[in-house]
């Protein structure tokens, strides 16, 4: 984590890919209180729907989760799917 001199606490470490191609992001978190973002090298907000986290710090994921980065997804009861072994 690294504290920037506006008070804005700062992840690094955070890889994720646009389906074309993958970069390195920084969350952002403002001391604020307000939403959690993440930016590219240049600065850009990125919006969540459209890169998909490949790897990120453990510290970051409760943050990563409030600005809608990471999301908990479910199995889909329609979907068959067994752990057995034929």
């Amino acid at each position: 984590m690294i504290q920037s001199d506006s008070g804005i606490e700062q992840f690094d470490g955070i890889v994720a890919s646009d389906g074309r191609v993958v970069q390195q992001l920084i969350l952002r978190r403002p001391s604020g209180g307000g939403a959690p973002v993440l930016v590219d090298a240049a600065g850009i907000v990125v919006d969540p729907r459209e890169m998909e986290l490949l790897r990120w710090p453990t510290a970051a994921e409760a943050a990563l989760r409030r600005g809608g980065y990471l999301i908990d997804r479910y199995p889909n009861p329609a979907e068959p799917w067994c752990n057995c072994a034929d």
